[in-house]
């Protein structure tokens, strides 16, 4: 069979097994399996698949159809521009948090400054790492409680050549870093304990648990976090947090209780993903951006 023939077969199938991304999964699945490029997919359409070829990729395809990422299937996952080494260790990068990444940067009015960046439960570093793209004097903490985590994170850091920028420490929440932050971010788990049930297979089974749920309200690391700011005689000039769009209400109260939004910083706005969901907590101090 035909390169293009075996790609469209398999996307038939994948949508058959109601997956939406039938057509790219396809394509990537079939690119992983015989070591080519999008490029060469292209290229190559009228190549014939020999058996053992076939053989690799209905590998893959048994694992895509059980609904493992396919990014944890091809190994990586693009965000903001850079290729991620994603495993069963960190959450898979996701299109929405590049809502964060762009809020801080818009905050930041000299990308040159040597900023101090934390960011609390990095997971794969794909927040810390990308905004270390973008600022080319800054240097960045990335914490999280998952030491199998943080070796990923290390890793990336290392791939994209940000390991000289780029440090990582075990902790828990905010508990491990002090107030010395110019720009701290989060995407902390926020599902409630009882929402694990709405989520699909792809996540639910294959993402940790611990960096989907927060507890029983879904809002118990944002408390941790942001009492733990509120207690800091020095706040970050830029904080940015994402959440489900469903808490915003619930996150800006928080923001207020722990007085992150208080007189000295008076600028905290709500930033909306690519779907118009409300997705980020953007605060930055009064009057003023970091350079």
């Amino acid at each position: 069979m035909r390169l293009d023939q075996t790609i469209a077969g398999m996307a038939d199938r994948l949508a058959g097994a109601g997956i939406d991304s039938a057509r790219l999964d396809a394509r990537l699945l079939a690119s992983h399996a015989l070591g080519l490029s999008e490029t060469d997919l292209i290229l190559q359409f009228d190549r014939v698949v020999v058996v053992d070829e076939a053989e690799a990729i209905e590998a893959l395809m048994v694992r895509r159809l059980e609904r493992e990422p396919i990014a944890h299937i091809v190994g990586e996952r693009e965000f903001w521009g850079l290729s991620f080494q994603v495993t069963a260790d960190v959450l898979v990068p996701r299109p929405d948090s590049e809502t964060l990444v762009a809020a801080v940067l818009d905050a930041v009015a000299d990308h040159t400054a040597p900023l101090r960046l934390v960011d609390i439960g990095t997971g794969s570093g794909c927040l810390l790492l990308s905004l270390l793209s973008e600022l080319p004097n800054a240097c960045g903490i990335g914490v999280d409680i998952s030491e199998a985590a943080l070796g990923v994170a290390r890793r990336n850091a290392d791939a994209l050549g940000f390991a000289d920028r780029a440090s990582f420490i075990q902790g828990n929440y905010a508990s491990a870093i002090g107030p010395d932050v110019d720009i701290l971010i989060s995407n902390p788990p926020y599902l409630a304990d009882a929402e694990m049930t709405d989520l699909e297979r792809d996540v639910a089974e294959y993402d940790p648990r611990h960096a989907l749920v927060s507890g029983v309200s879904g809002l118990e690391a944002y408390e941790a976090i942001f009492s733990t700011i509120g207690s800091w005689d020095r706040r970050p000039d830029v904080m940015a947090f994402e959440f489900g769009y469903r808490q915003a209400k619930d996150i800006l109260h928080l923001s207020q209780l722990y007085e992150l939004s208080g007189p000295n910083h008076m600028n905290c706005e709500i930033r909306q993903d690519l779907a118009g969901h409300d997705r980020v907590l953007l605060v930055s101090k009064k009057g003023a951006n970091p350079a």
